[in-house]
């Protein structure tokens, strides 16, 4: 790897970015950035909110006086993202709010394949929902007495992880692991 290049990083069900700035902030022996995040996918609206406007942050080299001022709430989020378009269009094209398994495989094999821009080393990370099958989710979805709880889709939301992984082959893949994952079912 070529010391001004970095490895692209696809991030599914990336809530607000934790595990993609985990490997983001990595750097080597020279002081580069080994990852690249590329793509996060998320659908939930809040967490999204979130990742997009660290995927904004990250735009800039010197964090602008116009960013602290939306965070003190002098400005809107609106407002801050008109001033600096450019990097908002980029944050955006990062920060992809979709639900996996609702959304057209097609229509994420092209994000993933623009992401990559035909980069041979890269990493698929990510940690699907386990609200269905962590102990804790668990738990606290049948003391609700929840009729459907055996149909909830985030059951299977980790079969889409892995057909990404099949369909696109990445040549590491991380995927959170959550107590409860192998116990659970389904």
């Amino acid at each position: 790897m070529a010391s001004t290049s970095s490895y692209p990083v696809i991030d599914l069900f990336a809530g607000p970015g934790g595990l993609g700035e985990g490997f983001s902030r990595l750097t080597g022996g020279n002081g580069q950035r080994v990852f690249k995040v590329r793509l996060s996918v998320e659908m939930d609206k809040t967490a999204h909110q979130t990742l997009l406007l660290r995927k904004f942050f990250h735009c800039f080299r010197t964090v602008p006086a116009d960013y602290d001022d939306y965070i003190r709430g002098k400005i809107s989020r609106a407002e801050l993202f008109a001033r600096y378009p450019n990097q908002y269009l980029a944050a955006a094209r990062e920060a992809w709010r979709a639900e996996l398994g609702k959304v057209s495989d097609r229509a994420v094999s092209r994000r993933i394949n623009q992401a990559l821009n035909g980069a041979p080393l890269w990493a698929l990370v990510g940690g699907p929902p386990c609200q269905a099958y962590s102990l804790v989710g668990r738990s606290r979805m049948q003391s609700r007495t929840n009729p459907n709880f055996e149909n909830d889709h985030r059951h299977f939301l980790y079969k889409e992880y892995l057909r990404i992984v099949a369909r696109h082959r990445p040549p590491v893949f991380l995927m959170e692991n959550v107590k409860g994952l192998l116990s659970a079912t389904h």
